[in-house]
């Protein structure tokens, strides 16, 4: 796939925070420090009450008269006062073992399309979709957009996730117009990235581990400071700095191996801003 080709216009940076959802998981499920398979982990035999509650972030990056919109949350339709039953859940999500751990709950009046508006924006504004991996909550606001939006995912995720009916269900994403992205340059953990803009401001850097194909987002401002936006490569400030990746991964040392360099990234002069895609934060725009 071609780099999306702009005018250079991006002096700062901006991103909006957008909380689009929240999951109840195990504790143990966010920071994982050992090996030892424990199935409560991964939801069986845990009871509701030994649950976290963990927001579920999207992100808008504002660069010049551009929207870029990373992951899109929990779809609309399934706004409720309450978390899913489990009967609905298995209907919706349909992949047994995201059914198993965890628990999707969108509030009233928080999904994607609310949120936009709440910024005076409607999807028909959003230039294009970054989708950074394709689990439940980072991909089913595909919905709510317009059907000619942008939507990217990576080569690697896209293939993996067609094979693992367990983790993942087509239903997610069906009916949108995904476009597949191969890596161009060589730029973090793995030496696989891809600049999206040609111009260095948006880098798409694969964070493998916790999914096959995953990427964090690494956008930079012409004064060279960078915000990282990176994923579920952890679940917070926590994570990089305990070096705790979350226990849903398809490989234990490429996952450490994505926090070890989210953490040097993180601490870094020049970042300016490092949140993962569960982090907890008041904070509601980043400018830099």
């Amino acid at each position: 796939m071609k780099q999306l080709k702009y005018d250079k216009v991006w002096l700062f940076m901006k991103i909006y925070i957008l909380q689009t959802g929240e999951v109840e998981i195990s504790p143990s499920l966010a920071y994982n420090g050992n090996d030892k398979f424990n199935p409560q982990t991964y939801g069986l035999f845990l009871k509701d009450n030994d649950r976290v509650n963990i927001p579920v972030l999207s992100f808008l990056i504002q660069t010049g008269k551009k929207n870029i919109l990373v992951d899109t949350g929990i779809k609309k339709e399934l706004e409720s006062d309450a978390p899913l039953s489990l009967k609905k859940q298995i209907g919706e999500i349909k992949a047994p073992l995201t059914c198993a751990s965890t628990r999707f709950h969108l509030k009233k009046d928080s999904s994607l399309l609310s949120r936009l508006e709440s910024i005076n924006l409607s999807p028909k504004d959003i230039d294009c979709v970054l989708l950074t991996h394709l689990d439940f909550e980072n991909v089913s606001g595909v919905a709510d957009l317009s059907s000619d939006t942008k939507i990217l995912v990576s080569r690697d995720e896209a293939k993996a996730a067609v094979k693992n009916p367990l983790r993942y269900s087509r239903s997610w994403w069906k009916n949108a117009d995904i476009s597949i992205f191969d890596w161009n340059q060589k730029e973090g953990p793995f030496e696989k990235s891809f600049d999206l803009l040609g111009d260095g401001s948006i880098k798409l850097i694969k964070l493998y581990g916790h999914s096959a194909g995953m990427f964090g987002v690494k956008v930079t401002s012409e004064n060279n400071k960078f915000t990282l936006l990176y994923a579920d490569a952890g679940y917070g400030e926590l994570a990089w700095k305990e070096l705790t990746p979350p226990a849903i991964s398809v490989d234990k040392e490429a996952s450490m191996r994505s926090l070890e360099w989210v953490r040097m990234e993180s601490m870094d002069k020049n970042c300016a801003y490092s949140l993962a895609s569960h982090e907890s934060t008041s904070l509601k725009v980043l400018r830099f």
